[in-house]
């Protein structure tokens, strides 16, 4: 692996932002996760609705925090995989 190679893969693994952007300009034209979106959209309404203004704000927060945790995660297998990729090269 060249040492520009190793440069772009380590700045992936020690920028957290650069990461992010990674992930989802892999995952901006994904069609399940479009798909996923809309159901998600769909069913949020429909609780929206269904129950009171503190109740709704409880469920974003914890929304907030499953997807901190999901990007926690993804984040980790992400780095991971860059990082097993510059050490096999």
């Amino acid at each position: 692996m060249s040492r520009r190679h190793k440069d772009e893969l380590a700045h992936f693994v020690t920028d957290r932002e650069a990461l992010a952007l990674f992930v989802d300009g892999v995952l901006a034209g994904s069609k399940p996760t479009g798909k996923l979106t809309k159901k998600i959209l769909k069913w949020q309404r429909k609780l929206q609705r269904a129950v009171d203004a503190d109740a709704w704000r409880l469920y974003l927060r914890l929304e907030e925090l499953v997807n901190e945790r999901a990007d926690v995660q993804v984040e980790a297998v992400v780095r991971w995989a860059f990082t097993s990729l510059a050490r096999r090269r």
